[in-house]
């Protein structure tokens, strides 16, 4: 027998090896076996077996298998060849994202130590307290907690927390457990209580809903506006499905973006629940990929690449905020989407896959209508909360009695009578820095990074210039390039320059800033996020970051400072993602007894997007956009895929970028769009040409075919003449 292997290699090529005799039998598609190749020994997958070998030259054999728990379950493979197959993608590289080489060792994490007190201990407290002043204080602080906590987070209490925790292990009055290090943004080792959730009449119709539809594979939509209680309808979910002995994966944008999901799951499930996310470390990673190999747990949360943990036993996938375009891998391949790729893996596991938002995309939402997904409705918030008033502030009819334009009237007022009644405030404003451009107003010259085609950003906590695309830095000029004016200036508003306004108008008032430049650091966002919970700052102020997953009883006033941001981008989707971050920022408003409100201020107040997101009438926002989006052939009516230009001689990217339209033109079943420079048409040095194919019928025409019988596959990933050419099918941006 004979078996063809890839290896992760940016090749299509598979490499063909005869099964040892002791070996037979052992070996299935998904196998990772040891096999020789450049006279070394590497780590390869077998893709397919054969009785014949198809080849008449020598044919080495397998050296060994690698290791039995790394063979991949039946249904992940599967969706791993799909993969492969959907993205233009050689296996070798879709196994390389799924299982990392770092992921085949073998690794032993540090243990962390948690304490918690035991019944002897509580019992002790109410009789007497400890005569150790360290032990008394460390024993009444446990008392008052619930779920184990770090030893060494217990200094407040007690310089050595180790040995007087022991000490206390010693007389039975704490429990000391141990837990392997692994990078846990919410650091919580609770032992998972079956709580039983109560849901409201309609929610209870959601879960009934699902449950209805049996076993085997299901998508649904669950649409629910904010602060409906989507996340207790879709807990209670996973807590049928564990019942049943089945695993659930749950798909969040951003995992420490949003703490909520993660956090009520850590607390049900305990020790059951796998987290998977950026922060993480490579051996961290490794060995919790291991222990999901061994069944060792129930559920996983983690970003879009945990749709490739290997979970034994999948029952249930849930993406949360769906239209998330963090879910798609832009920016190395295999540039997957995970919602998708999700409803792949549920078919090939026979699971049901639930797709949860507030701004469904407008693709979910037409599958829907199409009854390829069951619709599923939250519409009212959950208890006894209302939706928040929202009202639209036309800066244009603004008049400001300072050097600031940047907050309206009505916001100021707004702001004042939060602090006076000591609530809380949520601003956004969707760029990061202090100001967005430095020019010159004598001859309007604008300061852009060298490397990259955009304007470069003044931050005023270092005084520097930043480029946000290559990360490069410079001083901040005095003087005009071009024609050496004085009089350079820095203009428009980033995240710093709002805070600093803000610092200046309302004295003594305390802001948390989230962006990109505060959270840099390991446990940054939770530590943000959990002081603003514990009431220890007035306002919050970030970018789209703080726009979603988050619920803070306190907060009754959310306000956009600009709306207009993104408005305008050279994008087909550019007015439904302005569209969803309104929405769901002021979602943010009123999420318990106390009324809310959302001002939005815009310079575009007949805009139909930011009108229908002011009056929170989605249904018209998804009857609007889905007219344009058929008039001009864009998905869900049509599929699309972009190829990228790329390299350093701008001639020669445009002349290959020629070379392959031609390739291509000629086809009425298929639109080609471009060649054209990128929006941003110059990045880290690299030239910038793409275009865009559009099917003109979805049903019919098949991209990929065209694309291989006009230009093959072997083209892409690869430097031709210097150009680098990528393809992306159903990209979600065009920048």
């Amino acid at each position: 027998m004979y078996v063809r292997v890839t290896f992760p290699i940016s090749s299509f090529k598979t490499f063909i090896y005869a099964i040892p005799r002791s070996l037979n039998g052992q070996i299935q598609p998904g196998t990772c076996v040891n096999a020789p190749i450049n006279n070394r020994i590497q780590p390869g997958f077998v893709v397919s077996i054969h009785s014949k070998p198809g080849f008449l030259g020598k044919i080495l054999e397998l050296d060994c298998i690698r290791d039995k728990e790394l063979h991949f379950p039946a249904e992940l493979w599967k969706t791993l060849d799909w993969v492969s197959q959907y993205y233009i993608t050689p296996l070798g590289q879709v196994l390389r994202t799924a299982v990392p080489n770092t992921f085949l060792d073998t690794y032993k994490p540090r243990y962390l130590q948690f304490v918690q007190i035991t019944e002897k201990g509580l019992k002790q407290l109410e009789h007497g307290k400890p005569h150790n002043p360290a032990q008394n204080r460390i024993v009444s602080a446990l008392s008052k907690l619930s779920i184990p906590v770090k030893v060494s987070s217990l200094t407040d209490f007690a310089s050595s927390p180790h040995v007087v925790c022991k000490s206390l292990a010693k007389k039975g009055w704490v429990n000391i457990l141990q837990q392997p290090r692994i990078t846990d943004p919410f650091e919580i080792m609770a032992p998972g209580k079956s709580r039983d959730i109560i849901l409201s009449a309609e929610q209870q119709s959601v879960f009934n809903n699902i449950i209805a539809t049996g076993k085997g594979f299901h998508p649904c939509l669950l649409h629910g506006v904010t602060g409906s209680g989507k996340t207790e309808v879709y807990l209670k979910l996973a807590q049928a499905v564990v019942k049943t002995e089945k695993s659930v994966l749950v798909l969040v944008p951003e995992i420490s973006l949003t703490p909520q999901v993660a956090t009520r799951f850590r607390l049900a499930f305990g020790k059951r629940v796998a987290l998977w996310h950026s922060r993480m470390t490579r051996s961290e990673k490794g060995w919790t990929w291991q222990q999901l190999k061994k069944g060792q747990y129930s559920i996983v949360i983690g970003a879009r690449s945990a749709i490739f943990a290997p979970i034994k036993n999948l029952g249930l996938i849930i993406i949360d905020e769906e239209q998330e375009t963090s879910y798609k891998q832009e920016n190395s391949v295999p540039r997957y989407h995970a919602r998708d790729v999700a409803m792949v893996r549920g078919k090939y596991a026979n699971a049901t896959v639930l797709l949860t938002s507030a701004t469904p995309s407008l693709e979910s939402y037409y599958n829907a209508l199409q009854k390829k997904f069951t619709l599923l409705k939250l519409t009212k918030r959950y208890g006894k909360s209302v939706y928040p008033s929202v009202e639209v502030v036309d800066m244009k009819h603004q008049s400001f009695s300072n050097d600031s334009n940047i907050i309206s009237a009505p916001l100021h007022n707004s702001i004042n009578n939060c602090l006076e009644n000591s609530e809380q405030i949520i601003l956004l404003q969707n760029r990061r820095g202090f100001a967005l451009i430095h020019r010159c107003p004598d001859c309007g010259a604008i300061k852009n990074c060298q490397r990259c085609s955009v304007a470069m950003t003044y931050h005023r906590t270092d005084n520097l210039l930043h480029c946000h695309y290559c990360e490069a830095v410079e001083n901040l000029a005095q003087v005009c390039n071009e024609c050496a004016s004085v009089n350079v200036e820095c203009i428009g508003s980033g995240t710093q320059r709002v805070e600093n306004v803000l610092e200046k108008q309302f004295p003594g008032i305390s802001i948390l800033r989230m962006d990109m430049d505060t959270v840099r650091k390991r446990g940054s966002h939770e530590k943000i996020l959990q002081k603003f919970h514990d009431s220890k700052a007035d306002l919050l102020l970030g970018t789209q970051m703080i726009a979603k997953g988050l619920d803070f009883e306190n907060v009754t006033l959310v306000g956009v400072i600009n709306a207009d941001s993104g408005l305008f981008f050279p994008d087909f989707r550019a007015g439904e993602r302005v569209f969803q971050l309104i929405y769901q920022v002021a979602g943010r408003a009123g999420r318990r007894l106390k009324p809310g409100k959302a001002i939005i201020q815009t310079f575009n107040a007949d805009d139909v997007y930011i009108q229908t997101a002011a009056s929170l009438n989605i249904q018209k926002f998804f009857n609007i956009a889905l007219a344009q989006r058929y008039e001009l052939n864009y998905p869900p009516f049509s599929r699309i895929g972009r190829i990228l230009f790329s390299g350093s001689d701008k001639n020669r990217v445009n002349s290959i970028a020629r070379s392959v339209y031609r390739k291509l033109y000629g086809n009425s079943d298929y639109e080609i769009l471009g060649p054209a420079p990128a929006p941003i048409e110059k990045i880290q040095n690299k030239w910038r040409s793409h275009m865009i194919i559009k099917t003109q019928n979805k049903q019919k025409n098949n991209l990929h075919r065209f694309l291989y019988k006009n230009i093959g596959f072997s083209i892409f990933e690869r430097n031709i003449q210097g150009v680098r050419i990528q393809v992306d099918i159903d990209p979600v941006s065009m920048m």
